[in-house]
């Protein structure tokens, strides 16, 4: 799915063995970069304000997932936010959230989403579980699914203080 390869070089790191691996990754038609090893590197440091807005967009009752998407797809973008959010797992995103929130010293641009926390907690995995921002029957395409996060009562977690 991913065409593009992070060729990550830490301070020990010899630049042969980056610039081979940098080079077989061409040979396999991926398209490789160098990144300086750092939290997140350079498409989930530009990705996570990316979900973080349009989470906020959903929690703050702007618009719906589909509508969020089908913006940012008119826009030029293979897939919209919630979809690529849906497709990567909601688990594994909302963790690499937490963790790249943590490793760049809670800096507010990473802020990890209530949103996110309650599709976590309510097992809205997206496409892994058949349920996120969309509804995933048998394979089928996509369907909007009529929730941001509604979990039943027997679901709710509650998060925080107070």
């Amino acid at each position: 799915l991913m065409k593009l390869v992070e060729v990550v070089s830490g301070l020990g790191t010899a630049p042969e063995v980056a610039q081979a691996v940098f080079d077989l990754a061409a040979r396999w038609g991926k398209t490789p970069v160098h990144a300086r090893s750092t939290p997140g590197f350079i498409v989930n440091r530009i990705a996570r304000p990316y979900y973080a807005e349009a989470l906020l967009l959903l929690q703050d009752r702007v618009a719906k997932p589909e509508v969020i998407d089908a913006c940012l797809r008119a826009a030029g973008f293979r897939m919209g936010p919630c979809e690529l959010m849906d497709l990567i797992g909601h688990d594994t995103n909302f963790a690499v959230t937490n963790s790249v929130f943590a490793a760049n010293f809670f800096d507010r641009r990473f802020t990890p989403s209530l949103v996110q926390q309650e599709l976590v907690d309510a097992g809205f995995l997206g496409r892994k579980s058949g349920r996120g921002f969309y509804r995933y029957p048998d394979g089928a395409p996509a369907l909007p699914a009529s929730h941001v996060a509604t979990p039943s009562a027997a679901q709710v977690v509650v998060h925080g203080q107070g």
